[in-house]
């Protein structure tokens, strides 16, 4: 088995010679953004002061690269690194900078030493450290087993996850509930204003009887109506408790309005790497935001807009239409609950992932939900795959939290029932 810091230990040992060195140190300035890297005489030849002609910020820098065996004295490091920038500034006239590829272990002191040699060029030192650290990431493994035979082991798992979609929160939610309180005591008022103009006016009695017959019967109109109607402080008290009882479920009201009118979370996900994966699992936890589960615009009730387990009357022959919960299919990739500190926990599982192309979810399954005002909600994830004895965890992302205004969101919801809606 090798050991953790084995990188390290065989850069500081090198016994490959010069020509893989320096093909070596061109792959590491490949992976640090450097570009055109062109090589000397890898191979043994007058390379006139530089191992490579290479670019950085479309400046023209040179690559100096030194691989004894073995830890050397600070002055023969300081001695090899003053020679080969005097070479590289004859072969480069105005030359910018040099990078210095080496398996020698530097202090700090020792790195300011060499970056201040030579006050005219920008000099990068890429030491043992920086070095097997570069090497040391996933997507370098393969080089790493070239030059150093560490093996590579599995291509590192490399997946990027995107969420389509944003967290939301309602704004004027408290406007919305003394609306709907002043809807109903508007229409208390208006109950009681008919029932007494109706108690005003006699009512005709619903028969087949001809007039006369009911005259001659004395049944041709009925007594006025002698239900009373409601008193101001009757429509006050059911009122108040209309009030109590909405505030007491307002949260679950404003749920059923989320999940209605408001659009899911759809999924991208992207396999970096050219190798398939299978069997593979991305969970992904939206911190600080929970899950509703998605329904239809189309079947909003205004009902439940304030009782949200409000069920339909029976029809004429006693029947009910049951809402039946969703049940998804054997093999759904899609599934989503919420872990112990509240936060909505979304778990893909696909059979495989290609490298091309990416894997898109569209269904409509949760729709999310900041829990506090603040502008973004956090997202990390994390991938398993068959295979491998790891995982791979993203860094944070930040997914942005809209503020609805909820009215906007009431007249939608009605407007999709009803066009005509205004």
């Amino acid at each position: 088995m090798t050991r953790f810091d084995e990188t390290w230990h065989r850069l500081l040992k090198w016994t490959a010679g010069q020509t893989p060195s320096e093909r070596l140190a061109a792959l590491v300035l490949d992976e640090e953004g450097y570009e055109s890297i062109d090589p000397s005489h890898p191979l043994g030849g007058k390379d006139g002061g530089a191992d490579a002609l290479v670019k950085k910020d479309g400046a023209t820098w040179v690559m100096a690269v030194y691989f004894p065996r073995d830890q050397q004295t600070i002055k023969t490091i300081t001695d090899k690194l003053a020679s080969d920038i005097a070479a590289a500034k004859k072969k480069v006239p105005g030359l910018t900078g040099l990078v210095f590829v080496t398996n020698q272990e530097l202090r700090l002191a020792d790195r300011e030493t060499l970056r201040g040699l030579d006050p005219d060029i920008d000099i990068d030192l890429i030491h043992l450290e920086r070095l097997a650290t570069i090497l040391d990431r996933p997507r370098m493994s393969p080089v790493r087993e070239q030059y150093l035979d560490i093996s590579a082991g599995p291509p590192p798992i490399l997946v990027s996850a995107e969420v389509v979609g944003v967290a939301r929160t309602f704004d004027f939610s408290d406007q919305v509930l003394e609306s709907l309180i002043e809807i109903e005591r508007e229409d208390l008022i208006k109950q009681r204003d008919k029932l007494i103009e109706r108690s005003k006016k006699p009512q005709r009695v619903q028969t087949a009887m001809t007039p006369g017959l009911l005259e001659a019967l004395g049944l041709g109109l009925s007594e006025p109506h002698t239900q009373p109607p409601m008193s101001d402080d009757e429509i006050a008290r059911r009122v108040n408790t209309l009030r109590e009882e909405l505030t007491s479920r307002w949260g679950q009201c404003q749920d059923y309005l989320a999940a209605i009118a408001w659009p899911a979370l759809h999924f991208e996900i992207t396999n970096q790497e050219k190798s398939f994966l299978n069997n593979v699992q991305i969970i992904l936890t939206f911190h600080g935001a929970r899950g509703l589960e998605y329904a239809a615009i189309d079947t909003f009730k205004w009902e439940r807009l304030k009782d949200p387990s409000w069920e339909p009357p029976a029809g004429p022959f006693g029947h009910v239409v049951q809402n039946f919960p969703r049940i998804n299919p054997a093999g759904y990739p899609i599934s989503w609950d919420h872990n112990e500190a509240g936060d909505l926990v979304v778990t893909i599982d696909l059979p495989e992932l290609r490298p091309h192309p990416p894997w898109r979810h569209n269904g409509n399954d949760v729709v999310l939900v900041a829990r506090d005002p603040a502008d973004t909600v956090t997202v990390t994830y994390t991938v398993t795959a068959h295979g491998y004895g790891t995982y791979f965890e993203s860094d944070p992302i930040a997914l942005p939290t809209e503020h609805v205004d909820m009215f906007d969101s009431v007249q939608e919801a009605l407007r999709a029932v009803d066009p005509t809606n205004d």
